[in-house]
């Protein structure tokens, strides 16, 4: 058996993020890193793969609300909801392999995908949904001192 990358990177990549969230939930400054790395991986799933990977387009809205949040227009009403609807549109996508993991478990069988790594990465879509939960919430319940009207 081969040591794939994902044994590695996805619980790594878990671990930060609820490091991220657990030691910067209320000023959310861990929101721009964490869906800057998922965004990548994303586009380099696409790459690799041929295949449409939709956090592509839901990192990117993280991505793209914490980038206007931290740079442009600071704690806003609308960067606030902004924020907690792209987070919990990362959950939902996370959520898809959960939902659908019967014919997703298949199909990665037939990629020659070992039955660890295809435990790893049901874990990993399972925790990293429950994350993004948790973060699209604790963004919602950020401090109103940060919130700029």
């Amino acid at each position: 058996m081969t040591l794939e990358p994902g044994f590695i990177l996805m619980p790594l990549y878990a671990m930060a993020s609820w490091y991220g969230l657990i030691t910067q939930a209320n000023t959310g400054k861990h929101l721009l890193p964490i869906s800057l790395i998922g965004w990548l991986w994303a586009g380099i799933n696409i790459a690799r793969s041929k295949r449409l990977d939709l956090g592509i387009v839901t990192f990117g809205l993280v991505l793209l609300a914490s980038i206007c949040e931290r740079y442009y227009y600071g704690f806003t009403r609308g960067l606030r909801w902004g924020l907690t609807i792209s987070c919990f549109l990362v959950a939902a996508n996370f959520s898809l392999v959960v939902i659908f993991w019967k014919p997703i478990s298949k199909d990665l069988a037939r990629s020659n995908k070992s039955q660890v790594w295809m435990k790893i990465f049901w874990s990993y879509c399972a925790c990293m949904m429950v994350f993004w939960l948790c973060a699209g919430y604790k963004n919602q319940m950020r401090e109103r001192k940060n919130y700029i009207h």
